[in-house]
C-alpha cells in the first residue's frame, strides 16, 4: 500500500507544479514596486499582479492623474482625509470618495485631489 501512495503523491505535486506554472502568468521584474506593508503616504495599487503603481508623498489639494493600472489605493501616512476621484481628465464633474472603496475597475478614475 505504501509503494502505490508514494508515487501516486508525486505525481500529483508534478500536476499540480504543471498546473500552476500554466496558470500563473510570468510578470516583468521592471513592471512595478512590489507590495509593502506598512509603506507610507498615498499609494495607488494594480490588482494582478499586486504592485505600487504611484504614491503621494503629502495632500495638497492638486489635481493629479490617477495612475492608468491603478485599481486601489490606500493612504498609509500623511495626513491624507479626503480622497475624492474624478471620472474625468480634470477633476471636474462628480466626484466618489477613492477611500470609500476597496477597489474599481482599472480606468474608471481618471483623476484625483487629495486633501
Amino acid at each position: 500500500m505504501r509503494r502505490s501512495v508514494k508515487p501516486a503523491a508525486a505525481g500529483l505535486a508534478a500536476a499540480l507544479a504543471a498546473t500552476l506554472a500554466a496558470a500563473l502568468p510570468a510578470s516583468p521584474a521592471a513592471a512595478g514596486e512590489p507590495f509593502q506593508s506598512p509603506d507610507t503616504g498615498l499609494v495607488f495599487y494594480s490588482s494582478y499582479p499586486t504592485e505600487i503603481v504611484g504614491r503621494q508623498a503629502a495632500p495638497d489639494g492638486v489635481c493629479r492623474p490617477v495612475p492608468a493600472d491603478a485599481t486601489w489605493m490606500l493612504a498609509w501616512s500623511g495626513g491624507f482625509g479626503s480622497v475624492p476621484g474624478y471620472q474625468t481628465p480634470d477633476c471636474s464633474g462628480q466626484a466618489s470618495e477613492l477611500n470609500n472603496f476597496h477597489s474599481w475597475p482599472k480606468g474608471r478614475y481618471l483623476s484625483y485631489r487629495a486633501g
